[in-house]
């Protein structure tokens, strides 16, 4: 694929692949701050300015003409707008600018979604899950924290995911396991949520199915 691009967009999915945002949590950050108009898609004028954006800020000595970045925003599209609807929902974005690690997707945890009674999980385990998520060290999930854990999530059930997948997500997960009612998922919430339930009392069971 890079040898037949040319550069800027060679650049691009090379910048893809070896500069991976640290976490869902700055993934979401990133989400949000290109769907300016909060559709939960990134269409083809916020496309341009996330490649124009990230161009800039890797590249200062090559100035992009406006017509280049139109190019390569539709080949962008041709590569990651997998159900051609003309603009990139969540799973798709994810592709563009994929995350270093899921830390859900390592083993104890995909075993507690498939097995909750008879996966095993530590403190430690949820100590850690809770630190990745809880980035401004608040002591709580919330906002775009909560959004990248529910990410995160999807990830591990579904291929295909939007930005209506994870407010379905979140609000069965908030009313279940939000104890407070605070709209935020606080360590010990997290506690239960990940040691008592799999993933058919997420919700994600119910969600596949519609």
């Amino acid at each position: 694929m890079a040898q037949i691009l040319p550069t800027e967009e060679n650049f691009l999915l090379l910048f893809r692949r070896d500069n991976p945002v640290e976490s869902s949590v700055e993934f979401m950050r990133v989400w949000r701050q290109f769907d300016k108009d909060c559709s939960g898609y990134i269409e083809a004028d916020e496309l341009k300015a996330f490649l124009r954006h990230l161009l800039k800020e890797n590249k200062k000595d090559i100035e992009v003409t406006e017509e280049k970045l139109i190019e390569y925003t539709g080949t962008m599209l041709q590569l990651f707008d997998q159900n051609k609807d003309g603009k990139l929902q969540l799973s798709e974005m994810a592709k563009l600018l994929p995350v270093r690690e899921n830390f859900l997707c390592r083993p104890i945890f995909k075993r507690i979604l498939d097995n909750p009674e008879g996966a095993r999980i530590t403190r430690k385990d949820i100590d850690r899950v809770f630190a990745l998520y809880d980035v401004d060290n608040n002591g709580t999930i919330e906002n775009d924290e909560l959004n990248g854990f529910l990410k995160d999530l999807l990830s591990l059930v579904n291929q295909d995911y939007d930005n209506d997948d994870i407010d379905f997500m979140k609000s069965a997960i908030l009313d279940k396991w939000d104890l407070n009612h605070d709209g935020k998922i606080s360590r010990d919430e997290l506690s239960m949520l990940l040691l008592q339930q799999g993933r058919m009392s997420l919700g994600l069971e119910d969600e596949e199915n519609e």
